[in-house]
Order: structure tokens, then sequence, then C-alpha cells
């Protein structure tokens, strides 16, 4: 039934593009870009101090942006429970994901997560989907909590249809791309402007989407206003660029050739046919 979903929002043979605001609540700059682009699909890190700025807003698209790691000097974010693998020396989330898979243990790894959407919905967000900080779900176990908690709270989950952009080691391709194979939610091809350099990012966008052909995808972002706050980043360049370029007219015209979807709309539409 899932193969059908897309035909059955009337997206077959469209171009489809879900436009997604990653890190909210990370800093205020973060969800001010978000408030002046006016694009409502992103998802926000609980761990984070500013998830509740953008609470009991029902019309805003907003998932769990699920954290197991921290790779900022500041701020530097906590997990909700006492879980001890979860945590560095400092009592914080491991700054990399390698340093997470190797000491998070798997039922720690799901209470935390399960923490995590429970707490944006004491929040007050009508969360309307999943996805994953810096991919940290994707050892085998996590994997099949991010899944299983999907299924559990009838939410869509971000999943790529391809893993090939990820540099995953050579063990857990297979079992990883097995596991998201047979999951029975919707896939999307994934675009992400990360790591492209600021001064190519508008370009980028109006190349990656204009050359787009048919499909529903899920194009990452991490919009912030250029602010003293931001600029404590170190990646607060391609954060303003991002912000600069979403607010350029010929990109937004490119934008609107496609039919915007909302994971609110999939969301709905998987719990009609589940």
């Amino acid at each position: 039934m899932v193969s059908h979903l897309w035909e059955s929002l009337g997206l077959h043979g469209k171009r489809v593009l879900i436009l997604h605001h990653d890190d909210l609540g990370l800093l205020h700059a973060q969800n001010a870009a978000y408030e002046v682009l006016g694009f409502p699909t992103g998802s926000i890190m609980v761990p984070a101090g500013w998830g509740a700025q953008l609470a009991h807003r029902p019309h805003l698209d907003l998932g769990v942006h699920l954290t197991l790691t921290s790779e900022w000097r500041a701020p530097r974010l906590r997990p909700l429970t006492t879980s001890a693998s979860l945590r560095d020396s400092s009592g914080h989330f491991w700054s990399t994901v390698e340093e997470a898979w190797l000491h998070i243990r798997t039922e720690e790894a799901e209470a935390e997560l399960r923490a995590q959407i429970h707490a944006a919905l004491a929040m007050g967000i009508d969360v309307t989907h999943v996805d994953t900080h810096m991919g940290a779900v994707l050892r085998p176990d996590l994997a099949e909590i991010y899944l299983k908690l999907a299924l559990e709270f009838r939410l869509p989950a971000f999943i790529p249809e391809s893993l090939e952009a990820i540099n995953l080691p050579a063990p857990l391709r297979l079992p990883i791309e097995s596991l998201l194979d047979r999951a029975p939610l919707p896939k999307v091809r994934w675009l992400d402007s990360y790591p492209v350099p600021p001064d190519q990012r508008r370009a980028w966008y109006l190349d990656t989407l204009s050359r787009a052909g048919p499909g529903v995808y899920h194009l990452i972002h991490h919009s912030a206003l250029p602010t003293p706050e931001a600029q404590s980043l170190p990646d607060w360049e391609k954060r303003k660029a991002d912000y600069e370029a979403l607010q350029d007219a010929e990109v937004r015209r490119v934008i609107g050739e496609f039919t915007l979807l909302t994971y609110r709309q999939v969301r709905e539409a998987l719990r009609r046919v589940g």
C-alpha cells in the first residue's frame, strides 16, 4: 500500500518538493530564519533550548530531529534521559557519529529517542514526522529503533531512496539498505545543500532544482540569520548562504515550479491507509 502512497496523493509523474529546515530549536537565529522564509516544514532538536518557541502552532509542519550527537563547542547538548552510554565525560552527547556508535547501548538509545518524541508532544508540537541528526541512527540496531518508533507513533520517517551520498562503513551498507528497503514507509529522493560552498549555494539551488525530474524530493537546508549567536557556529556561513538563497527571487521562482508537499500531508495519507 505504501508503494501507492504518492499516487493516492495525486503526485504520480509530478515534480514534488519537501523543503526541509533542519536544526530548528538549536538557535534563536535558526527559528527566526524559519519564520522569515515561510516554508512550513522542518524538524526540531528537542534537547536544544529553543524548541518551545515553535510550540502550539498546529498549522506548522514540524518533526523531531532525533539527536544522539552534539558536534559543536557551543551549544553543547545533553540527553533528556540519564542513559550513561549516550554521554561523554562532560555529560553531553558524543561529538561524532563514530564515538556515538562505539559507545551507545541499544536500549538506552531507544529510551532517549522515545523521550525526545514524547517531549515534543508534551511541548505542544503536533509532530508530523521524524528524521535524524547527522545520520546517527544508521547503525543497524539504531535504524531498527528509528523505524520502530516511526511506526509506533504512526509517523513518516525521512528515508532516502538511495544511500550513495552517505559515507557508510562497508560492513554497514548492505544491512542498512536491506532494512530501509523493507520498511513499510515512503521513501524520498534526498537533496542536501550542506556540502556546497557558501558562495556557490544560490547556483546550486537553481541548477539542482531546474534539472530535477519527476519524483518526490526531500531537500535539506540549515537556514539561520547571520546574528552574533549564529556566528558562534563554525558553519554559520553555510547557514547564512541557505537563508539568502531561499530568499532569492529566482530560486523561489524555480521552487514554485514544484508541487510543494508537507509531512503533515504524508502523515495523514499514511494514517488513512494504515
